[in-house]
């Protein structure tokens, strides 16, 4: 059975959304409890479940009608412990089991409700299977797979145009896809940031990124690099689990911005050396705000010039490291805060 609703297209007896972009998949849901239930509260029309309910009490829920609306929802989410389950269990036990809760939703749609809509949530989808082939068919597989990097502004262009009514400068959009990353997600919430930022003005444009969410990366990176001069390893640790939670990929700004820090006491080092005093090394460098100014120098006076070559070329080990896979990244930066802190 095909129920065709406005607004959305063709919702299914059973629908699968299959990906893991969490952007996607809530927007997909939105659309499908639009098409099903409507404006109306979804009360009892509405039931989530998740993968570990047995396909049998899923599939009984789905056949019961709502006592209070026409139509119902069912949610699983996440499903993927759904189709392993059963099928798992089998070798265990000796005996393959009668059905296994694939074969169940294949009969299921067969002669599905008429009165409910039983969606899926998958982080991955296998192909291959006779299900997939089933739905694939019936077109009520909703993709939700994350873009490529490369594909992020043109994401940005056009979702700024046609959810927040804004045009994108392209380098703007290309500073944001550079700060942010592929997660659609928090690409959107900053979009929705950056649309009331100039209420006024029909474009977004690259200063507006970079006062909104360069400057709270920046803000991040330097109280990392503000602890690091102070030798206080358990702010610095703190600040790159405030950093990772800002962004997975915060590493390359991070480790870019700490190797300029270390560059910076490298070459206030050699500068003492040539018996410049302080206030000349200051403005030499154009170091700024003078705090941080004072602990580079502070720092170059103590470690000393091979001091400063030393930690400069462990962090080249750390991003070699990194970039070749060669242990964990985080855990890579954590070792390099602890060793540095407590020299």
């Amino acid at each position: 059975m095909v129920k065709t609703v406005q607004n959305f297209g063709t919702v299914f007896p059973v629908m699968v959304l299959a990906g893991e972009e969490a952007f996607l998949r809530e927007r997909a849901l939105d659309e499908i409890k639009q098409a099903v239930l409507g404006e109306e509260d979804p009360g009892m029309a509405l039931v989530r479940l998740d993968g570990a309910t047995p396909a049998a009490v899923v599939l009984d829920e789905a056949r019961t009608p709502s006592m209070f609306a026409p139509r119902k929802l069912v949610i699983v989410d996440p499903a993927d412990a759904l189709f392993k389950a059963a099928e798992e269990e089998a070798p265990a036990r000796g005996r393959r089991p009668t059905l296994t809760n694939r074969e169940i939703l294949e009969n299921y749609i067969e002669a599905p409700s008429d009165s409910a809509v039983l969606v899926l949530v998958c982080n991955s989808w296998l192909k291959t299977t006779r299900l997939h082939k089933i739905l694939d068919k019936q077109g009520a597989i909703r993709w939700c797979l994350s873009i490529k990097e490369e594909a992020v502004p043109a994401w940005l262009t056009k979702r700024a145009r046609d959810a927040h009514g804004k045009a994108l400068e392209p380098t703007a959009a290309a500073r944001l896809a550079e700060l942010i990353g592929p997660d659609l997600m928090r690409l959107d919430n900053e979009l929705a940031k950056l649309a009331l930022y100039e209420p006024e003005s029909p474009a977004i444009n690259v200063k507006a990124v970079e006062a909104l969410v360069g400057f709270q990366h920046e803000q991040e990176i330097w109280e990392l690099i503000n602890a690091l001069s102070a030798r206080d390893a358990a702010t610095a640790l703190r600040k790159v689990d405030e950093l990772w939670q800002l962004d997975p990929k915060i590493e390359y700004s991070a480790v870019g911005a700490i190797f300029s820090w270390l560059n910076q006491v490298l070459r206030a080092r050699e500068m003492l050396d040539q018996n410049m005093g302080a206030g000349q090394i200051i403005a030499a460098l154009r170091l700024w705000p003078q705090d941080r100014a004072t602990k580079i120098v502070t720092l170059a006076r103590n470690w000393g010039l091979s001091g400063a070559a030393r930690w400069s070329q462990e962090l080249l080990r750390v991003d070699v490291a990194n970039k070749t896979s060669v242990g964990d990244t985080r855990g890579n930066i954590e070792k390099f805060i602890v060793a540095l802190c407590a020299t």
